[in-house]
């Protein structure tokens, strides 16, 4: 089962327990995260050693009137974009035991050749957090998949089948918190909205 990731939405879920999902006949999967058209936005995929993995989709607004794109500074103030994932990073690390003294691994993904500004920003975010990270470009449109390796590292890649999609916020069964399957899910503007389930999908 994927849990599908909307705009501006940051979802944080352990990934490497086994969960119980909703659903005729109930299935029984690892969890994964997906978000999909990065034109112009930007994934940002983080991971924890000990099997957490958090996924959000971060608008082209997200700058701070410099660079490309230009805009409004919507990255600064107490609304701003940074002290909303300053917030979302903390509320995650709080349901993971001994999150600050595990190794945590970024990935930033976007559609463009060279990093926006947007990335630019993202990418300091990670360092001033002391998160190592690297950088995917030239993933104009694609999905975004975000999973839990065997070998404590996440693997993101493009778009693959997949039939069964999770739209959140969910009320039917996920359960939160330590030992649950999703431990965070936040809104890093006020555009935040989640995912529109796929054609024909549930």
């Amino acid at each position: 089962m994927w849990i599908m990731v909307g705009l501006d939405q940051w979802i944080a879920i352990n990934g490497r327990e086994a969960q119980q999902w909703p659903g005729s006949p109930p299935k029984t999967e690892i969890g994964c995260l997906s978000t999909r058209g990065l034109s112009g936005c930007v994934g940002l995929a983080l991971s924890w050693d000990s099997g957490q993995i958090a996924l959000a989709h971060v608008f082209s607004a997200c700058t701070d009137g410099t660079g490309k794109p230009k805009g409004p500074n919507t990255w600064d103030g107490p609304n701003g974009y940074r002290a909303k994932l300053d917030h979302a990073l903390a509320e995650t690390q709080k349901a993971i035991l001994n999150a600050n003294q595990q190794s945590r691994y970024g990935v930033l993904v976007f559609s463009e050749s060279k990093p926006t500004r947007t990335v630019e920003l993202l990418q300091g975010w990670l360092t001033d957090n002391g998160i190592k990270s690297h950088q995917i470009p030239n993933w104009s449109s694609c999905d975004v998949m975000a999973a839990p390796e065997e070998d404590e590292d996440m693997d993101v890649s493009q778009a693959k089948q997949h039939i069964d999609y999770l739209i959140t916020p969910a009320d039917n069964g996920l359960t939160w918190g330590r030992g649950g399957q999703m431990i965070a899910c936040e809104a890093l503007s006020a555009m935040a909205h989640a995912a529109d389930p796929p054609q024909g999908g549930t």
